[in-house]
């Protein structure tokens, strides 16, 4: 009987080191030192230079990877696991915190940014396959999104860097799903800050200009908001009667402007529409 005992005891040890030993496994604990900016770099043409923008405030697509990557060390030499709620950004501080909302459900959620990406056009974020589940956009592979840069409590970061989800209170939907639906109003729980743009050199007429603009959101918070979404349209805040109206171009003609509407419909802009433009003194160009 005594060879037993110690039999059940080496067993309940040899139990309890398994254990003992599992305590990292998927959730294990990462570190939030040292933070990585890195240089400016290039990815199919198109260049990268990382910043640390506090008041990083935007609207675009997420997406999701982990497959391939499965396993990899990311970008700030962590191990990626698809398992653990994480994300990918081209050009925020590694790691950082940031609040994704999505705009077609009103789910948010926190995640800690330890990648870089996503390179695909007009993309602003790449998810881990848990933080998609989490947000719901698995099974469809992408939604449109806010992406807000925030500073979580102590708790929300420990949570987050052991690979956790935090999920926050839902919010309001602003817009419909990809590809149907009005364009989205951004909701300004905190000041939001607009992205810089170069405005283009104004074009000559061929035929008749218009260009297309995306939205008339009601506040200037919403508008710039907007504005610094499409920055890559050279979208701009003008003023009107009854609000704001965001605008893009010009345009040099008519191909440019059909094919800048359907860019802008693409990534869930539907309220956009061709507007005659006309100059300062109030007249159209001939």
């Amino acid at each position: 009987m005594r060879w037993r005992a110690e039999a059940r005891r080496g067993a309940a040890l040899l139990v309890a080191l398994l254990l003992a030993g599992c305590g990292g496994g998927v959730h294990q604990l990462v570190a939030d030192t040292p933070v990585r900016l890195g240089r400016p770099y290039a990815v199919a043409g198109r260049l990268y230079v990382p910043a640390d923008d506090r008041g990083y405030d935007t609207i675009g697509e997420a997406s999701w990877y982990g497959s391939r990557e499965q396993g990899r060390p990311t970008a700030n030499g962590e191990r990626f696991d698809k398992r653990r709620a994480s994300a990918a950004h081209t050009t925020l501080p590694l790691p950082s915190y940031v609040e994704v909302t999505r705009l077609d459900t009103g789910e948010r959620m926190l995640v800690r940014i330890n990648d870089r990406g996503p390179f695909a056009r007009d993309r602003v974020l790449d998810l881990s396959r848990e933080a998609a589940r989490a947000l719901g956009i698995e099974r469809m592979g992408r939604a449109l999104v806010r992406v807000r840069r925030v500073q979580p409590s102590a708790d929300q970061r420990k949570q987050l860097r052991r690979g956790y989800p935090v999920m926050l209170a839902r919010v309001t939907p602003t817009a419909s799903p990809l590809g149907t639906g009005p364009a989205p109003r951004l909701p300004s729980p905190a000041p939001i800050m607009p992205l810089p743009y170069a405005a283009p050199a104004p074009a000559p007429y061929a035929a008749p200009p218009a260009a297309p603009a995306s939205a008339t959101p009601a506040d200037a918070d919403a508008a710039d908001a907007l504005a610094s979404a499409l920055s890559g349209e050279a979208g701009r805040v003008e003023a009107t009667g009854g609000g704001y109206r965001v605008v893009t171009g010009p345009y040099p003609d008519d191909a440019s402007r059909a094919a800048a509407l359907a860019r802008l419909r693409a990534r869930g802009y539907q309220g956009a529409v061709l507007l005659d433009q006309t100059l300062s003194d109030g007249t159209t160009p001939p």
